[in-house]
């Protein structure tokens, strides 16, 4: 084999001197005197097949290892297909219950809106036709009266023997005098007026809201997300495998039982409850979207968590170093209210059984943060508790009524109850233009979401307002 180097002779050393890099690969004689090789090493046959079986092997592990990666992801590819099959399964067939629900509700209160008409028709079809019916005895009792009082004035006579026949007329027409009754008709706007937002109110109380629902694409390995996305369960998969099994990819945490929101919050004020219960184990806030998923790291504010945790019974705020807090499992928490003042920098943790204040934590957020839940607890679940929708419906301004203008916004406006539980109501005076009345000033502070239904109204000049006023 040809090397760069001096020329070697047999017998004298091969590759003590220097290592030597092969150029040619070809073979040759030790003694070979060609001007081509004269600059180059002779390497032994032996060597150099070893030295080239050494590149060929470390070129086949390389190799090897690309194809394990490509296997790997094509492993994990597969598994993804699989899961979105079968979540999309449970998916499809969770909607069609839903809707299945809805349609069904839906037709009882159609036939029940169609049975108090029917109702309502055949009850004035009856006094309809009573009425008629005592109509037409009347008339034969006015046209008998008539034909005898004819009759009278027929044979009567003239002067004193008709005064002496005569007899004052009974008080019987009385009867006939009475006015007769007009409500017959059917009262159509009592069933047809604003027939689709009645209908929609009274569902509401069938269709509850939940402000956070868990996203299963970060769903730790060892977490259950049952439908609606609103409980997490642990269920470590050696002992409770679950199907389907969520796959490895970046999004999911790992080795972390944690899970986000699919809502993220980056301004405004917002509030949920967490059911914890039984759940002995949990760890409960927000946390940034960069947060690292992959590595098990510290939990508290410089790492993207803002959260609270209890763990083998102590209760502790997840600061730096973490806080211990006030907690008796003689009087264990049942329920958490969060509240994310996002603007303002704050996140308050409340006991919403005795409306005592937990933990607060004061941060300048700039990113988006995303509610935060973790569970290791065999004894109990993590939920979000749902809530009802309040519906109320406002008319603002004082302008004339032929002005009512139908377009219906729907508003969600999120105030601070101060004191009592007192609610401060949101009102829109115009399009683009909020105006919300002010609290009392008090020692708690807690946040309430209601929902308004503001119809708009159209206002016109004072000048057109007072034609329509002198008009």
């Amino acid at each position: 084999m040809a090397l760069s180097g001096r020329r070697v002779r047999n017998g004298d050393g091969l590759v003590e001197a220097w290592p030597a890099r092969l150029l040619e690969k070809a073979l040759t004689s030790a003694q070979c005197a060609d001007e081509d090789h004269l600059q180059h090493r002779v390497y032994l046959l032996c060597e150099a097949a070893a030295d080239c079986k050494g590149e060929l092997s470390s070129s086949l592990n390389k190799l090897k290892q690309k194809l394990n990666i490509i296997d790997k992801v094509s492993l994990n590819n597969q598994h993804i297909s699989k899961y979105n099959q079968a979540v999309a399964g449970l998916a499809e067939e969770q909607i069609k219950k839903d809707f299945a629900q809805l349609h069904q509700w839906l037709q009882k209160e159609e036939e029940n809106k169609l049975h108090l008409l029917k109702q309502d028709k055949d009850k004035k079809m009856k006094e309809l036709h009573e009425q008629m019916e005592l109509r037409q005895e009347m008339v034969m009792s006015l046209e008998e009266r008539i034909r005898l009082t004819e009759g009278e004035l027929r044979t009567g006579g003239d002067g004193v023997q008709f005064l002496m026949d005569y007899k004052v007329p009974s008080k019987i027409q009385c009867a006939d005098e009475k006015k007769p009754k007009m409500n017959f008709l059917i009262n159509v706007a009592k069933y047809l007026g604003n027939l689709k937002f009645s209908i929609w109110h009274k569902m509401k109380q069938s269709a509850l809201y939940s402000p956070v629902t868990l996203d299963p694409r970060t769903a730790g390995q060892n977490l259950t997300l049952p439908f609606p996305l609103i409980t997490a369960h642990f269920s470590p998969a050696a002992k409770e495998p679950k199907p389907p099994c969520v796959p490895d990819h970046p999004e999911g945490f790992q080795p972390q039982s944690s899970v986000l929101s699919r809502e993220g919050f980056s301004s405004g004020l917002h509030c949920w409850d967490i059911q914890v219960g039984n759940c002995n184990n949990w760890t409960v806030g927000v946390a940034s979207q960069d947060i690292e998923r992959r590595v098990q790291s510290e939990a508290c504010p410089e790492t993207g968590l803002w959260c609270i945790s209890l763990r083998d019974g102590r209760l502790s705020a997840l600061t730096t170093p973490p806080h211990a807090l006030p907690y008796s499992s003689s009087c264990p928490l049942e329920k958490i209210h969060v509240t994310l003042d996002w603007d303002s920098g704050s996140l308050e943790f409340h006991n919403a059984g005795t409306d005592t204040r937990i933990f607060t934590f004061t941060h300048r957020f700039t990113e988006t943060v995303y509610p935060y839940f973790e569970t290791t607890s065999n004894t109990g679940d993590l939920s979000v508790v749902p809530r009802e929708v309040s519906v109320s419906v406002a008319l603002e301004g004082e302008i004339a009524e032929d002005l009512v203008s139908e377009n219906c916004e729907i508003v969600s406006s999120q105030t601070v109850i101060q004191g009592k539980s007192k609610k401060t109501k949101k009102r829109i005076l115009k399009p683009g233009l909020v105006k919300t009345q002010p609290a009392k000033t008090a020692q708690k502070v807690q946040l309430c979401e209601e929902y308004h239904v503001s119809l708009f109204r159209l206002q016109k000049s004072n000048d057109s307002c007072n034609q329509i006023k002198h008009g």
